[in-house]
């Protein structure tokens, strides 16, 4: 009996997830007016947001960029808050910080990527 190689089936199936999340993503509004300049920057390397955890001040802009060579999501674990589309390596989002609160955030392609974003109020 041959043995047939999964990997071909495997990385079909995450394309057609990948592009299943963009779908659901692309009509999400974002909260906030677009952020000036490039942001405060937060890393998504090896499967993780880098901080982890993100302190900025309301209006500050924070910018993600894919430093992975897989494609990944910044979405509000309340699913309203903010949420990207998937984006790749290399590529970035970013977002003006929505009101004071504390956002627990999440991949929406890797759900076991977790961060947290604390937006307080301007001295």
């Amino acid at each position: 009996m041959r043995r047939h190689d999964p990997f071909p089936i495997v990385l079909a199936g995450l394309a057609l997830l990948a592009g299943g999340a963009a779908a659901c993503f692309s009509d999400r509004p974002l909260v906030g007016a677009p952020p000036p300049g490039d942001g405060t920057p937060v890393a998504v390397r090896n499967f993780a947001y880098v901080p982890p955890t993100l302190t900025v001040t309301t209006g500050t802009a924070v910018t993600w960029t894919n430093e992975d060579d897989v494609p990944h999501t910044v979405t509000a674990d309340d699913g309203s808050a903010f949420g990207s589309d998937i984006f790749g390596q290399g590529e970035t989002f970013s977002l003006t910080a929505p009101v004071p609160g504390t956002y627990a955030y999440h991949c929406a392609v890797h759900p076991f990527m977790k961060a947290m974003l604390v937006v307080t109020t301007p001295p």
